[in-house]
């Protein structure tokens, strides 16, 4: 299911002194199963632009299209434009509010009016989707560590099987087992045919596990491409506020210190692989 945008701008406060444009003149078309990163430095209008994706936000102007349809046009049904498209917000356990598990995971397709049977099949395929174990499912939510209260609140959307994930941040503030845990099960999801739009600071994150880098900047895309494409442009990203990855970095400077290295690795086996290359031309 395709998610684009066409010409998208968003002011706040529109017509008063505190007037802020957020979002200027944005386009892109995210097709049917892409796994997309979208980065930007603080402000640059990241968590703006992925609330127009499921009409949380209204445009100013310009126009968003969910499955082909103009998500605001008169007919549409921005509660059907939902279920398509999940959003799980940055901290998302700030969301998780039931008595159990298994209550805080059904209740989206409970407010669907889906028959007893059926929201139990659902809240079963979250579950093991985003690798909880049965045994959490009776325990209070609160009882649970950072990332598996992180896993529940994904779990929730998961439940409400739509075909557009977005996930702002999904690894924020976890410790290095509990973000790995969360990225791996983020990949499943896209594995299993979510379309998935994650936000994320992490850049190394970011090229691991993303076909397609949207980049913003001032509220502006002002890159848009492959991994490799978006990280060999260092002077870009850092005029924006970003750094490429380290390994990125590293080759970088070995470049030019004179090895005749590629610069456009992405991972640490990449960059191994290069360099013992090197290392063998040599000797």
């Amino acid at each position: 299911m395709p998610i684009e945008v066409r010409n998208l701008t968003h002011v706040y406060m529109r017509g008063t002194p505190s007037e802020v444009t957020a979002l200027s003149d944005i386009s892109f078309r995210i097709e049917d199963g892409e796994f997309v990163g979208l980065i930007g430095a603080t402000g640059s209008g990241k968590s703006t632009l992925i609330q127009h994706l499921n009409g949380l936000l209204k445009p100013t102007s310009g126009t968003v299209l969910v499955d082909d349809m103009d998500i605001w046009a008169k007919g549409s049904s921005l509660k059907e434009v939902r279920r398509k498209v999940g959003l799980v917000f940055q901290f998302p356990e700030q969301q998780v509010f039931e008595e159990t598990v298994f209550d805080d995971i059904a209740f989206g397709p409970e407010n669907l009016g889906l028959s007893e049977d059926e929201v139990k099949r659902r809240v079963e395929r979250a579950r093991q989707m985003v690798g909880l174990s049965e045994e959490i499912m009776s325990r209070s939510p609160f009882e649970l560590s950072g990332g598996q209260l992180r896993r529940v609140a994904i779990a929730g959307i998961v439940a409400m099987e739509p075909k557009v994930l977005i996930l702002d941040e999904p690894a924020a503030g976890l410790d290095p087992r509990g973000r790995n845990e969360i990225l791996g099960n983020v990949k499943r999801l896209h594995e299993s045919g979510l379309t998935v739009i994650l936000v994320s600071h992490n850049m190394e994150d970011v090229a691991r596990l993303c076909q397609r880098i949207l980049v913003l900047d001032k509220g502006r895309l002002v890159a848009d491409g492959s991994p490799r494409e978006v990280f060999t442009r260092g002077d870009l990203l850092r005029s924006v506020g970003l750094r490429p990855p380290d390994v990125v970095s590293l080759m970088e400077r070995l470049r030019q210190k004179g090895w005749k290295v590629r610069t456009d690795v992405l991972t640490v086996e990449e960059a191994y692989e290069e360099i013992v290359r090197e290392l063998n031309g040599k000797g």
